[in-house]
């Protein structure tokens, strides 16, 4: 499978095999191999970061032609990493189980980096947010705001906590109209729904 055809949360804090030749040469010069190897593949580990979205950090790079994956060590100082976006023609296999240990330390160095707290991390595993989720940017949702003097507005909000199915997060447009919030407040929202169908609701708090 493709890594556009998988969810975020099948490859979230796993160690994947992305298999494109072409995206494997971007990054050869940083990968220890003798003359004449060819890497068509990178050995990642897939987190979020909560500005850039779902990203791929490379432990290494990988030659997978013959029975046996062959792993290239890459330089950490490089601080190699490729967004979901640039990344989802990419044949993806998750194969944590077989590296998890060998690379423990690097992934504990970025579990460390890009943790968030208990609240947002609760947020992205609510399987009700999934269908409104951004597809590269896991915490962002879709809201729809709307009051009895405007029309409609769909705006993206960043996940941070739940509360008894009411969510809050942070409002990353500039409503164009007056809903009495603006880019950067925290606002609140939950499903509601409209015509027999659901859709994540702005919930105003006067």
């Amino acid at each position: 499978m493709k890594v556009e055809e998988n969810f975020f949360r099948d490859m979230y804090h796993q160690i994947c095999l992305l298999i494109d030749a072409d995206l494997a040469q971007n990054f050869s010069d940083m990968l220890d191999m003798d003359k004449g190897e060819i890497p068509d593949g990178l050995l990642t580990y897939g987190y979020i970061d909560a500005a850039a979205g779902f990203t791929f950090s490379i432990l290494g790079g990988a030659q997978t032609s013959g029975e046996r994956l062959k792993i290239f060590p890459i330089n950490y100082k490089a601080g190699a990493f490729i967004r979901r976006s640039g990344a989802d023609c990419a044949e993806v296999k998750i194969l944590s189980n077989d590296y998890t240990l060998a690379f423990r330390d690097r992934i504990a160095m970025i579990n460390d980096a890009y943790a968030v707290d208990a609240a947002r991390e609760q947020t992205r595993f609510i399987k009700n947010l999934d269908a409104f989720r951004h597809p590269h940017y896991p915490d962002d949702v879709a809201v729809y705001f709307l009051n009895e003097e405007h029309q409609p507005e769909l705006m993206w909000v960043r996940c941070m906590a739940v509360d008894e199915n009411i969510l809050t997060g942070e409002l990353l447009n500039e409503p164009t109209k007056n809903f009495g919030c603006h880019a950067g407040d925290l606002v609140k929202f939950g499903v509601a729904q409209v015509n027999g169908q659901n859709i994540l609701l702005y919930l105003p708090t006067k």
